[in-house]
């Protein structure tokens, strides 16, 4: 079983009761960083509230070789993320794998940027226009790669 695990917008405390409960049930936990950084939280922060080591992975880890999905086959498998882990196209990548691979999915919903943005500005979430996540520039094969994406929607929006 895998379950994707959303931890909301800021730092530790924002996990929902049920992300908590799975995170504590499971047999081991992962977390991702590159699609959604909980800024306000170390990962031992998570590991004290949780009483759980985490295991951070990498982007390759996650994108390329995510070995915890053969892993889900045998095991309760978390994966954490910062805000909502169905907003991030990655996420729903792997839980398609996942299917295909034979193993359940579950996934538990948290607050993300793209529902807090409507409070805070007032704004309703229809009037955005598409949206493109905005990730950190990494390194791949010692070159430095920037995706080009976030632009390409900004300039579709205007």
């Amino acid at each position: 079983m895998l379950t994707f695990v959303g931890l909301g917008l800021f730092d530790e405390l924002d996990i929902t009761l049920k992300g908590l409960r799975e995170v504590r049930e499971a047999d081991v936990v992962y977390l991702e960083t590159y699609t959604s950084p909980l800024v306000g939280a170390s990962v031992d922060d998570l590991e004290r509230l949780y009483g759980k080591e985490v295991h951070v992975l990498s982007r390759r880890e996650v994108e390329e070789e995510p070995e915890f999905l053969k892993e889900a086959l045998h095991k309760r498998v978390v994966l954490l993320s910062g805000g909502d882990p169905m907003v991030s196209t990655t996420h729903v990548s792997l839980r398609l794998r996942a299917h295909e691979m034979g193993v359940k999915t579950k996934i538990v919903h948290a607050p993300s940027i793209v529902s807090a943005v409507c409070g805070l500005t007032g704004l309703q979430n229809y009037k955005f226009g598409k949206s493109a996540t905005i990730p950190f520039p990494y390194e791949r094969d010692g070159k430095r790669v920037v995706y080009e994406t976030p632009y390409e929607v900004v300039q579709e929006n205007l």
